[in-house]
């Protein structure tokens, strides 16, 4: 009986609980741009796992070194948020070396719906680049589902 109790105690001071996750995909593709992106996160105190898409801006939008379809990796999203009811995101790309100055930043904003699962809000886009005098600014509206 000793023995049991003692291996009970042991069991349960070795036990870890289980961490859920989840995962949620967004997207967005009307004249200003075409973004996706997906990622998976922990229900806990953990943050976005894998995040990864695609962003491109139409020509008239374009700057040399963003033209044509971004890859998007981590290292685009630097900043996120996932709580109580809302998704955010920040994806910021830069042009490559031995070309001109570019960068955008596109910056999403949602809200859970009714269901909890549909997340509707805003985009914006800032795009800069040295043969820009001002930024380029563009908003739309962006879905996502979350899971």
């Amino acid at each position: 009986m000793r023995r049991l109790m003692l291996s009970l105690v042991a069991l349960a001071a070795l036990s870890t609980p289980a961490f859920a996750t989840g995962g949620f995909s967004c997207a967005v593709k009307d004249r200003n741009v075409t973004f996706e992106g997906e990622a998976g996160f922990s229900y806990s105190l953990g943050g976005i796992l894998n995040f990864r898409g695609s962003i491109e801006l139409p020509k008239d939008l374009a700057r040399k070194g963003l033209d044509g379809k971004i890859a998007l990796d981590p290292s685009f999203l630097t900043h996120h948020w996932l709580h109580d009811g809302e998704l955010r995101l920040l994806v910021h790309a830069e042009s490559g070396d031995n070309q001109p100055f570019a960068a955008l930043d596109f910056v999403m904003m949602t809200k859970a719906g009714a269901d909890d699962i549909g997340y509707e809000g805003t985009y914006t886009l800032r795009i800069e680049g040295a043969d820009l005098d001002e930024p380029i600014r563009r908003e739309g509206k962006i879905g996502c589902s979350v899971g």
